[in-house]
């Protein structure tokens, strides 16, 4: 719906420069025959100009018609219709999370808003689903601290560290196994960084779920849902065959 709302404004936009070249043409073969000093030449092309100016002016109505239906079908539509178009242009994986407005085109994070798009920290300001589909593949393809599993894996030990008590102390002093809820884990790097979202944090959890680095500083890390599942104090996404995953107690344990 959105897609074919802007392709007709496309259509319509094409037609005015054909006619905008053909303007243009005239004038320059006007200008020529008055170099020339040739007037019916120049006669004859001014005529061409002035038709194709008209036909121009009366394109330009139907640019702006096309324009606005593609204003209306945006206003009277819902960001999770504009998500639902985007998702069908992005190859799989494209994970829904607890938020609506909010996915997972692995590995990166995905926010529909009505001022544009999110994708990880950048702001693309389009609503054309062919135009964000894009834009997130290439954010896909890139390497970035956001996606860079060594990098989350280093944030999230720093966090459950400062959550469990053991900033200070140093990796040896640590015991073999540190248990922390992920909520609390969440909290920090919250406190932290006031930006960092609930979404994210799932998004990076997901991330080192599903990679093989798992261990950072001589420790582990191990999912678990545990009893948190009945609390409801923990972080749920749905992988691309529909399997849900949820993250409640994040286990480090000494290898």
């Amino acid at each position: 719906m959105f897609e074919e709302s802007f392709k007709a404004l496309d259509g319509e936009l094409a037609s005015l420069v054909e006619l905008t070249k053909k303007v243009t043409k005239a004038v320059g073969s006007a200008q020529a025959a008055s170099r020339r000093g040739d007037l019916q030449a120049v006669n004859r092309q001014v005529e061409s100009c002035g038709s194709a100016l008209n036909k121009a002016l009366s394109q330009v109505e139907l640019v702006r018609r096309a324009l606005e239906q593609a204003q209306q079908a945006l206003s009277t539509s819902s960001l999770e219709d504009l998500a639902r178009e985007v998702g069908e242009r992005v190859d799989q994986p494209w994970l829904p999370t607890e938020n609506p407005n909010i996915f997972v085109a692995f590995p990166a994070l995905v926010q529909f808003a009505r001022e544009g798009v999110r994708i990880d920290r950048k702001i693309f300001r389009s609503q054309r689903p062919s135009a964000i589909a894009e834009a997130i593949k290439r954010a896909r393809a890139a390497k970035s601290k956001e996606t860079d599993p060594q990098a989350v894996l280093q944030l999230i030990w720093k966090a459950a560290r400062i959550a469990a008590g053991y900033l200070r102390k140093r990796v040896e002093q640590l015991p073999n196994s540190i248990s922390v809820a992920a909520r609390d884990v969440f909290e920090v790097l919250h406190l932290n960084n006031s930006d960092y979202t609930e979404a994210e944090f799932t998004r990076h959890l997901y991330l080192l779920d599903r990679n093989p680095i798992n261990s950072v500083d001589g420790y582990r890390l191990i999912f678990s849902a545990s009893t948190g599942t009945r609390s409801g104090r923990c972080y749920r996404i749905r992988d691309e065959r529909g399997e849900e995953h949820i993250y409640y107690l994040l286990e480090f344990e000494r290898l």
